[in-house]
């Protein structure tokens, strides 16, 4: 089946008793479909998505579908039947609009055009640019806003909320990366919706308050605005753009060496491993705070072959790097011995037996101890997020991608015979930073002097074997 569209996303709302499906066709605006349960009419088309997405109960196997899969090509055929004469429509690009797909006594495809009244709920949950900034003023006053409805789509990068490809209006020769919200989003789930918008209105405030640093990301200055108003400051904002880099991500750039079989340059990792190392020193020691989702996938690199240190919400920690203490079951408090500055700093940790807590319901830990420790126990973050850069140097330096980890129950760091040219200090000091005992993980500045000796060595080396 060739489509004349592309179909970004099929969800259900929190009744289950719709299926949305937002696509977008090519060089064309993005529609919502919308499929509405119908106790009536249990073998119609409508129906039997709900029913196969939520999957409801059916009394009969013509209710529902066999599976998913059989359910997402019938979906899209049925959308496919309609295409043409929506997109005729003349307020068919209109911002609260979602379309219906319907089937009539004779069983054949109808379509009709809704103005939701959720719509202006929607908007209501938005802020305007001053609200997002310190005293409503932006620190760069060089931005320009650009209006959801112009953006072309290109396709969805996937992660949480709403990240995809996108071009723009102001310089259509370029692709950039649109990190937001959509309409389509709070249709689905008004609760998560709420918590997908906090998060990246945390993230465009944490980033614009940091101090900047050479391989942490700059703040926006391209934003994207529901409306567009007379005074900028006052447009509704439901995200940013950033400039796409083609190397794409560290894992990216790992998964590419596995494919072909090649090893990554150890001047490269060298240089990869201080960069990392120096953005988290950098939150830490100057911005005080953290950043909580320690991954090769959070790690751009930029045509100059440096990474960038994205995804600054702060609401969620991957499992496969996250450290064992900071899974929200433990407190801990430091407790220093001695004269001041006479000895290390002494982590105590205890293991928690109250009743259940949770400060963090849209993501995972469920207790989230990184902006209490940070308040509390700036050390104990620290410790935290070395074991992270631990994990993270580990699968750079033995080239190990996300896909074969992030399931697992139980990472296990070792090194394959294809690591033998990782030196035995590299290897060394990565054990350290994923020792259980976070009292005996490196300091970030100890990390920091490491790999910036290291880069030298490994850049002579390769200068010699290529001699």
């Amino acid at each position: 089946m060739t489509l004349d569209f592309e179909g970004s996303m099929i969800t259900g709302d929190d009744e289950e008793s719709q299926v949305f499906a937002q696509v977008h066709g090519h060089d064309s605006c993005t529609i919502i479909f919308r499929y509405a349960l119908s106790p009536k009419d249990p073998q119609s088309l409508a129906n039997r998505i709900v029913t196969c997405f939520h999957d409801l109960p059916a009394n009969d196997p013509s209710e529902t579908f066999p599976n998913r899969a059989a359910m997402r090509e019938e979906l899209y055929s049925s959308i496919c039947r309609v295409w043409h004469q929506c997109i005729e429509h003349p307020f068919i690009a209109a911002p609260d609009v979602t379309v219906e797909i319907y089937e009539d006594p004779q069983g054949y495809t109808q379509w009709r055009i809704f103005h939701e009244n959720l719509y202006n709920n929607y908007e209501e949950l938005l802020l305007p640019l001053r609200s997002l900034f310190e005293n409503g003023v932006v620190k760069d006053p060089s931005y320009s806003i650009i209006d959801y409805s112009s953006l072309i789509q290109i396709s969805y990068c996937g992660g949480r909320g709403t990240t995809k490809l996108v071009r723009s209006p102001l310089s259509p020769e370029n692709i950039y990366v649109f990190k937001g919200f959509e309409f389509v989003s709070y249709l689905e789930s008004r609760a998560a919706f709420v918590h997908q918008k906090n998060t990246l209105y945390h993230e465009i405030q944490t980033i614009s308050s940091l101090p900047r640093h050479p391989n942490i990301k700059l703040p926006a200055n391209l934003f994207v605005a529901t409306r567009k108003n007379i005074i900028d400051q006052e447009s509704i904002i439901c995200g940013t753009l950033y400039s796409f880099l083609e190397q794409g991500t560290l894992d990216d750039q790992v998964q590419n060496a596995k494919t072909t079989g090649a090893r990554l340059p150890l001047s490269d990792k060298a240089a990869w491993c201080f960069q990392m190392t120096s953005a988290i020193a950098h939150t830490h020691y100057t911005a005080h705070t953290f950043h909580m989702d320690i991954k090769p996938t959070n790690f751009l690199v930029d045509d100059n072959r440096n990474l960038i240190l994205i995804d600054w919400e702060q609401s969620a920690a991957p499992l496969y790097t996250l450290a064992p203490e900071a899974d929200g079951s433990w407190d801990v408090i430091d407790e220093s011995t001695g004269p001041a500055g006479s000895t290390k700093p002494e982590l105590v940790y205890k293991k928690y037996s109250g009743p259940d807590r949770e400060n963090l319901p849209y993501g995972r830990p469920k207790w989230n101890v990184f902006p209490l420790w940070r308040d509390s126990c700036p050390r104990a973050v620290e410790a935290a997020e070395v074991f992270s850069l631990g994990r993270t140097m580990w699968m750079l330096l033995e080239q190990v991608t996300q896909n074969e980890i992030e399931y697992l129950d139980d990472v296990v760091v070792s090194w394959s015979e294809n690591a033998n040219d990782i030196p035995d200090d590299w290897r060394t000091v990565v054990h350290c930073c994923l020792s259980r005992d976070p009292n005996r993980r490196l300091r970030l500045f100890e990390l920091v002097n490491f790999w910036e000796a290291r880069i030298h060595r490994a850049c002579k080396k390769e200068d010699v074997s290529d001699g």
